[in-house]
């Protein structure tokens, strides 16, 4: 039934064409411009809507590539922060090593694990503890020069006190002049050289060794520098401010130095 209905669907398009072919040219021109009129707006609108879809599409493509690219980079970046970490570990072992080799006092080699948080400045957790050695009063010092000595051992850890802390007492010399005084620490990684007569020759930039004295720091163990000089009131003794070689606020590595003596409570 249905495929006899279907001639009858082409009927009206047969008469609209032989209608058309009927008109004049002139008409039919007028028709085709009348149509263009009259699709103009819609064919305007999906050219727009086409062009809008492709333009979403490039977004959509863009914004994946960038995607990618921000993660690549990413990895990037965090290989090339382990490959300077690395570099940088290298160069700090490489210098105890050398230190070892050119000194006479054996080391146990350590990592700082941690850094109390009621004393940050001033002491820290290293990770090596009675088990590997490591006693009280045993001084400890980086490729830098001297740093502290062991106050507390636990059998895989141990704490630091730091000289610039203002509990930590050594007897020190001033290297070109051979002035002895008791080095104290006054916190923010600084330390006080006092008791100097006042006639010393001491001047800026005079570097401070540890004088072997007290039984706990070898003798000869570099300190730091003079960073000023004054006479204190009454005109008694010379003090000065000492600035450790070591950056104690950015230990990593430390040696804790083997010796016979480091059992005495002094220094």
């Amino acid at each position: 039934m249905f495929g006899q209905k279907k001639p009858l669907l082409f009927i009206p398009l047969i008469i609209l064409l032989f209608a058309i072919l009927l008109i004049s040219p002139q008409k039919t021109v007028h028709l085709k411009s009348g149509l263009l009129l009259l699709l103009r707006t819609p064919l305007s609108l999906i050219y727009r809507l086409q062009i809008s879809t492709i333009n979403v599409k490039k977004i959509f493509t863009f914004y994946s590539e960038y995607s990618t690219m921000q993660k690549k980079i990413k990895e990037l970046s965090f290989q090339a922060n382990q490959v300077t970490e690395l570099e940088l570990e290298t160069q700090r072992l490489r210098k105890i090593l050398e230190l070892k080799e050119n000194t006479p006092n054996k080391f146990i080699v350590s990592r700082v694990i941690g850094k109390e948080p009621n004393n940050w400045l001033n002491s820290l957790i290293i990770d090596k503890g009675s088990l590997q050695g490591i006693s009280i009063n045993q001084p400890v010092m980086n490729f830098s020069g001297l740093i502290g000595k062991i106050i507390e051992v636990n059998p895989k850890s141990a704490k630091v006190l730091l000289i610039s802390d203002v509990n930590s007492r050594a007897v020190v010399l001033v290297q070109s002049t051979r002035d002895e005084g008791m080095l104290e620490g006054i916190g923010k990684g600084l330390c006080r050289l006092k008791y100097l007569t006042v006639d010393s020759e001491v001047k800026l930039g005079d570097v401070v060794v540890s004088a072997g004295l007290g039984g706990v720091y070898p003798k000869g163990l570099v300190v730091g520098k003079i960073e000023s000089i004054k006479i204190e009131r009454g005109g008694i003794y010379k003090s000065c401010i000492v600035k450790p070689l070591s950056t104690l606020s950015g230990l990593e590595e430390v040696l804790c130095i083997e010796s016979d003596l480091n059992q005495s409570d002094l220094d």
